[in-house]
């Protein structure tokens, strides 16, 4: 599926990433936008938000809302229901699916809307992965209809904080007015326009910062003349477990599949996290959590320090031990661990409770898409 949204505002809502999840999260966001659509005058926009995740060891699944108010075609409303599977907590397989409707138009979103779906099955391994997909969209506008299909593959590479992806999609779409609006044109008459994507995507997270960055290459196929770049960025800062601010801007190019325009989009954001109203038991494990990689004599071992009380109930484990939790010991601040290590990148989380898993606070961090969450070490 396009790594871009259904209008400006699933922009915003792909680029607000959670940097503090727990099992359940009720988040609205707010805030303004300026989007400028190709040939025409940029405009300022409202954009609000909703989203309700809810996470397991198997199953995560997620529902959201926004809404784009810009005074032109610009204009869209949009709901999205998604979902991620995998039959065991340990399966490097994931199945992923959602569905998507929008309408968008001037005068109470009366030009037309959209509908989409999309499945992709991934392979999740220590240090990367790779999936394949695909997506298919119908949009309504002025009283017509336009189909497009896009399937994608790609693979994506972790190391330490930083994740770094690479995608190639084919795009096949009638919708001929969408093409054009956005400087795409057909050499000879043809059923549909062909397009090919190659996407390079990079993500790096570390404490209450996340940064993202993607370039999209497109090119014609199949007689339709296209030759586009599009650059887009988010920066997202958590001032608390409850607010963080979220800043981005680019150029996304047209998606036929939610039928979504060419257009350049800058932004600012406001998050807010309504439930849960406090940050969580592991939110509070991993503030006073810390990994470091010790050279000995016999080779590196793993150190993880917890500083909790002695009744609290905190777990240990990584890619080192299988997912196992790995003994503690109780120390004058907390608990401890120390697991000898081979050479390689290896992940390392914390659980206080039985909540979800953490990275510890000092290291870099990868996320799954079930409310997990591991920090990375490399010993040479």
């Amino acid at each position: 599926m396009s790594a871009r949204g259904a209008a400006a505002c699933a922009f915003l809502l792909a680029s607000t990433v959670a940097l503090a999840q727990s099992p359940r999260v009720l988040r609205l966001e707010g805030g303004a936008a300026q989007i400028r659509q190709k040939e025409r005058t940029a405009r300022a926009a409202g954009v609000f938000g909703g989203l309700w995740r809810v996470e397991g060891p198997r199953l995560a699944s997620l529902a959201s809302a926004a809404f784009t108010w810009a005074g032109d075609s610009a204009t869209a409303a949009q709901g999205i229901v998604a979902a991620a599977w995998r039959p065991t907590v340990e399966s490097a397989w994931h199945t992923e699916g959602g569905v998507t409707a929008s309408a968008f138009g001037v005068y109470a979103l009366g030009r037309g809307g959209n509908r989409s779906a999309y499945a992709r099955e991934r392979v999740v391994l220590d240090d990367g992965g790779f999936w394949a997909g695909g997506a298919a969209g119908h949009t309504t506008r002025d009283g017509r209809s336009w189909h497009s299909t896009v399937v994608d593959v790609g693979a994506f590479l972790r190391s330490g904080g930083l994740e770094t992806s690479v995608a190639f999609a084919r795009l096949r779409t009638n919708d001929w007015p969408l093409m054009q609006a956005s400087g795409i044109f057909l050499e000879t008459d043809a059923a549909a326009h062909d397009l090919d994507d190659v996407t390079l995507a990079m993500r790096y997270a570390r404490g209450a910062l996340a940064l993202d960055a993607s370039h999209t290459w497109r090119g014609g196929a199949r007689k339709t003349l296209a030759r586009q770049t599009a650059f887009l960025w988010s920066a997202a800062y958590e001032l608390s477990p409850r607010y963080a601010v979220i800043v981005g801007g680019g150029r996304q190019l047209a998606d036929a599949v939610r039928g979504v325009p060419d257009a350049m989009v800058a932004s600012a954001v406001l998050r807010v996290v309504l439930f849960p109203w406090r940050a969580d038991a592991a939110e509070r494990a991993t503030a006073r959590s810390s990994a470091r990689v010790e050279q000995t004599a016999e080779g590196a071992v793993l150190v993880v320090r917890v500083a909790v009380n002695d009744s609290a109930r905190v777990e240990v484990a990584g890619s080192f031990s299988g997912w196992e939790p790995v003994p503690l010991q109780r120390t004058s601040e907390g608990w401890e661990a120390r697991v000898p290590l081979g050479p390689g990148t290896h992940r390392v989380a914390v659980r206080l409770g039985g909540g979800p898993w953490r990275a510890p606070r000092n290291l870099g961090k990868v996320r799954d898409e079930f409310g997990g969450e591991a920090g990375i070490v490399v010993v040479p």
